[in-house]
């Protein structure tokens, strides 16, 4: 059961991500992360929905994780290296 509830869950929210409605994206990827939270891909997609609503330092935390759990996740450190450009540019 969990598994199937951890599957469902992970499309639900990569449906919201796609979709745009980050905050729906997050509460479903925040509940995958509490059913499996040694998974480093979740903390990734919860990266993107926090990039995408815009709440950057948040983002930045959860691809750090990913990158702790996987030093070798490019998704994760390009979602980094994506964020610390914003910083710069801001600047």
């Amino acid at each position: 059961m969990k598994e199937g509830e951890i599957e469902v869950l992970l499309e639900l929210g990569q449906s919201y991500l796609l979709n745009k409605k980050y905050k729906e994206a997050i509460h479903k990827f925040r509940a995958v992360m509490n059913l499996n939270p040694r998974d480093s891909e979740i903390y990734y997609y919860l990266g993107m929905a926090y990039e995408g609503d815009g709440q950057r330092e948040e983002a930045k935390k959860m691809y750090l994780v990913a990158l702790e759990r996987n030093p070798d996740f490019d998704e994760a450190k390009i979602g980094l290296e994506r964020l610390e450009q914003k910083e710069t540019e801001s600047n």
